[in-house]
């Protein structure tokens, strides 16, 4: 087995394509609208070729394992547990069909913020923004989501999975999860539910739904503290911190905090690791997801010596810290300046003035 991950999963992305994974949004198997039933899809024969084989569209994670970092295929044989896995391996050894077990989905592209490092591919508020990156290239992606017919799809398949995964978009900010939620509490509570998301505002209904589901995990978007927060996720701070504490307060649950780790924050992830370590509304604090692409925010931008030399400071000092190999740019012409010139003129401050580091590679 190349991976475990078509054996057990499938992932759904906003525009309704299937595809192998999230390491692999762009490599799509089917559309949702094409097939009549998610589990009959799962147990035909073409997963079980992915399953066997190793495609294109691992290239790009083993890469990723090759730098260092993790990725969905490390992270769900390190972390996820499938008690009926052995069941189902014999089931199929005998022509069996069976359930799916992990899913991990997107509804929409409906956010909330404009992180830095992200698109309206993600986000559909990063529309109007995008529009000021045409002279770089950018493309403008349509707000996607999936229709009321794939999402019955969806809701058919609830009661056999272990885990949900939701991402966005903003979760919180599409209602429509609210129904697949509620429908997950009617057929299957004890589901291991786990929510990206950037903890800007949980509605009432959707905290009374989360607690119905004991085994809900939400895990916070967190970039950074204070006006660098504000810069990179285009949101408040001290509004999300509440949002935490709140939920906290409701349900009990600790939270994890996940950073991606761009050029914008390179030099500040010990302010999130000080900030938040005594916090018992926080699980923990986990660094590990590296922003690659140039235009995205790389920190490769740096140059090795700075880079390596700031990495090797982390080590020493950041806990639950997955340090990525330095890569030199693709495009050693590229220049990123005009990124922060737009951001900051849209977020109305610069965010230099509260990164020395970053001003002094700016000039």
């Amino acid at each position: 087995m190349i991976c475990k991950v078509p054996s057990v999963s499938l992932n759904i992305s906003s525009q309704g394509y299937i595809n192998l994974c999230c390491e692999a949004p762009f490599y799509h198997i089917k559309h949702i609208d094409e097939i009549d039933d998610l589990e009959s899809f799962f147990n035909f024969s073409v997963m079980d070729y992915y399953n066997k084989n190793k495609e294109d569209s691992c290239v790009k994670c083993l890469e990723k394992i090759d730098a260092g970092t993790e990725t969905f295929k490390t992270r769900i044989e390190k972390y996820f547990v499938f008690p009926r896995e052995n069941l189902d391996k014999k089931a199929r050894s005998v022509g069996m069909n069976v359930p799916i077990r992990h899913l991990e989905f997107t509804l929409s592209n409906i956010c909330n913020q404009t992180c830095a490092m992200c698109s309206s591919f993600y986000s559909n508020k990063w529309q109007e923004l995008d529009k000021k990156f045409i002279n770089a290239g950018r493309k403008i992606h349509p707000l996607t989501k999936l229709s009321d017919t794939a999402i019955s799809k969806i809701e058919k398949i609830l009661y056999g999975l272990d885990y949900i995964e939701l991402k966005g978009g903003e979760p919180f900010a599409d209602i429509k999860n609210f129904r697949i939620l509620k429908k997950l509490v009617e057929v299957n509570p004890k589901c291991t539910v786990h929510i990206i998301t950037n903890m800007q505002r949980i509605t009432p209904e959707a905290m009374s739904i989360i607690k119905q589901l004991p085994n809900t995990k939400l895990f916070a978007s967190i970039d950074g503290t204070h006006k660098i927060y504000d810069w990179i996720r285009d949101g408040n701070f001290d509004k999300t911190v509440k949002t935490m504490e709140h939920y906290y307060n409701e349900t009990g649950n600790t939270i994890q905090i996940g950073t991606t780790i761009s050029l914008y924050n390179f030099f500040n992830l010990l302010d999130i690791q000080d900030y938040f370590s005594d916090k018992k509304y926080i699980h923990n604090i986990v660094f590990d997801n590296w922003v690659q692409n140039l235009a995205n925010g790389a920190p490769d931008l740096l140059g090795k010596e700075v880079y390596n030399e700031q990495i090797s400071k982390y080590q020493k000092t950041l806990k639950n810290f997955t340090p990525k190999k330095y890569t030199i740019p693709y495009d050693k012409n590229y220049n990123h300046k005009i990124n922060f010139d737009i951001l900051n003129k849209h977020r109305g401050f610069n965010l230099l003035d509260h990164v020395p580091q970053l001003k002094e590679w700016y000039n």
